[in-house]
């Protein structure tokens, strides 16, 4: 990393406008951006006009570190001057979930596996901010481009990543990684795309790059450790000292991690596409949710819980992974909440348990009271204990059916025991399964909802 040189080397700034956005939908995701990379002779002012079909605030502006060219890099035994010119990216995809017919090295325990393997990697003193599970450098699901040219197919899909924020001591920042098969060769060295090229003992190339970008004058420092490994895996790790936790971004100029831990972490040998995954690793968490406005509940009071659901005897419902993983929920929710697959003699159910505090006392609801036609056909009935502590049951039944040609109805059913203490301590306890199975019974279900200590 590099503040501008002055001289008679010839400096490169690069300038990007056109604003990048992305778009969410049930079945895909769009991404669209137009880049406009300058002349080599622009040095200090962005181009006089640009081509783009967004709108980009006339106060926008972009700037990268400097480039010098021609240039030497360690580690390369000639180097390609920086690229000019326009380019375009979009690309519509869809979600495939974990079992992507078009990736068939990629699973649900796959990216459990990935995940513990790099988890364990990260250094001692570096902790992941408390966070949901796609938060907490789990791998999510391979987008699956909708493109028909191959070139684009390669540069755009195949990646599974996860996220994170990583706390270093008083430094905090975001942490990505992104791995795919690739049949491409490794890249020509590029002037400002990499420090340093490295060659590991296995053959893997590793390219690092220590650099900077500025936008509308708010600098952001970031690290890269790209891999290109003999089997074809392609491995990047990103960090930068963007924290975004508690409020509105902020830069300390430090990243949490160095060039040398990320080169660390796309050397972990369970990352590679042709890793086998060890017998017995579940499949990724289910999803799960918990009641938004209440209290937050922090990493300390987790562990607690986590604690006190760690202890309750579930040996007999076969479940996919031990209860004692509360994560927070996400989406807007203030509480934290863990999922499960439970097998049955009568085939397969999920088990919600979620904790949630400052949580208004229920009303009494008649026992004949059913549900509102949203959610299905069922009954909710409450009643109050003597110490003030409300419990409430409800079960409902839901059909749904898929948009693709072909499919059919599913009816899924619920049931659902609420616990809450005069405190406003609420859990939640919820077991679904899809006929003909059936959900757990509503007494294990109050049960473990009723469970001393599971309170907030």
């Amino acid at each position: 990393m590099s503040e501008p040189e002055s001289g008679s080397s010839r400096t490169i700034r690069a300038w990007t406008y056109g604003l990048t956005f992305v778009t969410i939908a049930a079945c895909g995701v769009i991404v669209s951006g137009l880049l406009h990379n300058p002349e080599p002779e622009l040095t200090t002012a962005p181009p006089a006009t640009t081509t783009t079909a967004l709108p980009v605030p006339e106060d926008y502006t972009y700037v990268t570190e400097p480039v010098t060219y021609p240039t030497t890099i360690p580690g390369c035994e000639s180097v390609e001057p920086p690229g000019d010119g326009a380019g375009f990216g979009f690309f519509a995809g869809s979600d495939f979930g974990y079992d992507n017919p078009a990736y068939p090295w990629f699973s649900g325990p796959k990216a459990v596996a990935m995940t513990e393997a790099a988890v364990r990697t990260l250094p001692a003193d570096a902790d992941m901010v408390f966070a949901p599970p796609r938060q907490s450098l789990l791998f999510g699901p391979i987008l699956d481009p909708s493109v028909e040219n191959d070139a684009d197919r390669a540069l755009f899909g195949g990646f599974t990543t996860a996220y994170a924020t990583i706390r270093r001591g008083e430094d905090a920042g975001a942490l990505s990684l992104s791995v795919r098969a690739s049949t491409a060769p490794v890249p020509p060295c590029v002037a400002g795309r990499l420090d340093e090229r490295r060659v590991l003992d296995d053959g893997t190339v590793v390219d690092v790059n220590d650099t900077w970008s500025e936008t509308n004058g708010v600098r952001t420092v970031s690290r890269t450790a790209q891999a290109y490994s003999p089997d074809g895996t392609e491995i990047t790790a990103h960090t930068d000292d963007t924290e975004t936790t508690g409020g509105d971004p902020a830069h300390s100029g430090r990243p949490p991690l160095t060039v040398d831990e990320l080169v660390a972490l796309v050397s972990v040998p369970e990352l590679r596409v042709s890793a086998p995954v060890p017998p017995g690793t579940p499949t990724v968490p289910e999803s799960c949710s918990a009641p938004a406005d209440g209290d937050p509940i922090d990493a300390a009071t987790a562990a607690r819980l986590d604690s006190v659901l760690a202890e309750i005897p579930v040996a007999d419902l076969a479940v996919d992974r031990p209860l004692g993983a509360l994560r927070p929920a996400g989406f807007g929710d203030d509480g934290v909440c863990q999922a499960v697959r439970v097998t049955t003699p009568g085939g397969e159910s999920a088990l919600t348990v979620a904790v949630t505090a400052g949580q208004p006392r229920p009303s009494a609801t008649p026992d004949d009271e059913a549900p509102t036609p949203a959610t299905g056909s069922g009954f909710v009935e409450t009643r109050e204990l003597p110490d003030g502590t409300v419990i409430q049951r409800q079960e409902y039944a839901l059909a749904t059916q898929g948009i693709a040609a072909g499919s059919v109805p599913v009816t899924s059913v619920t049931r659902k025991v609420t616990v809450t203490r005069p405190s406003g301590a609420r859990v939640d306890v919820t077991s679904r399964a899809d006929v003909p199975a059936e959900p757990l019974p509503m007494e294990r279900l109050e049960q473990i909802a009723s469970t001393p200590g599971l309170e907030v």
